[in-house]
């Protein structure tokens, strides 16, 4: 990656890069930058027995994710619920299943959908929910400038299926 990160600065044209103290060590900085960023912590998935069918929801976690378009920031904001069927899993590991997604650059609606996929594999629920708001580097700071956000949402089960329950769920995690 250091390499990558070297000709990118010589294609920038900056000048004798290697001797300018602002930019001779970035080739590393990028790379353990990207590799902080791609390397989230573990998720053991501690599980329980569920005691009721209530909807369990994670409001507001914020990570960043890479565009694989541009590999420009998205700073993403996870809206997670599901509802048990006979497992819970510890509050924690739904903040982990947002972040352990991101080892690679991802699109923002197939980042909602493995977030999804997982808690399906894993828990069985009777429904999951994952609404994703992401301001993207890319729209924001080229092309078209923009300060607005883009929602990306994926409903399973009885979240899908049942307006009732797809309604509490968005009226919890408030408008995003």
């Amino acid at each position: 990656m250091e390499k990558g990160v070297a000709l990118l600065l010589e294609g920038m044209n900056i000048p004798d890069w290697e001797k300018d103290p602002n930019f001779r060590d970035t080739p590393a900085r990028v790379a353990r930058m990207f590799e902080e960023m791609l390397t989230p912590s573990k998720n053991n998935w501690t599980a329980f027995p569920a005691r009721s069918a209530d909807l369990i929801i994670l409001r507001g976690h914020r990570v960043v994710a890479i565009c694989p378009h541009h590999l420009q920031p998205v700073d993403v904001t996870a809206y997670v619920g599901y509802i048990p069927n006979k497992t819970t899993i510890g509050l924690s590991k739904l903040a982990r299943v947002v972040e352990q997604h991101l080892t690679i650059p991802i699109m923002q609606e197939d980042l909602a959908h493995a977030i999804v996929e997982s808690l399906e594999q894993r828990l069985d629920p009777k429904g999951v929910g994952v609404v994703l708001v992401g301001i993207h580097g890319c729209m924001k700071f080229r092309g078209v400038e923009s300060t607005g956000d883009v929602v990306s949402s994926v409903m399973k089960g009885v979240l899908l299926l049942n307006a009732a329950a797809r309604g509490e769920f968005l009226q919890l995690i408030g408008r995003p």
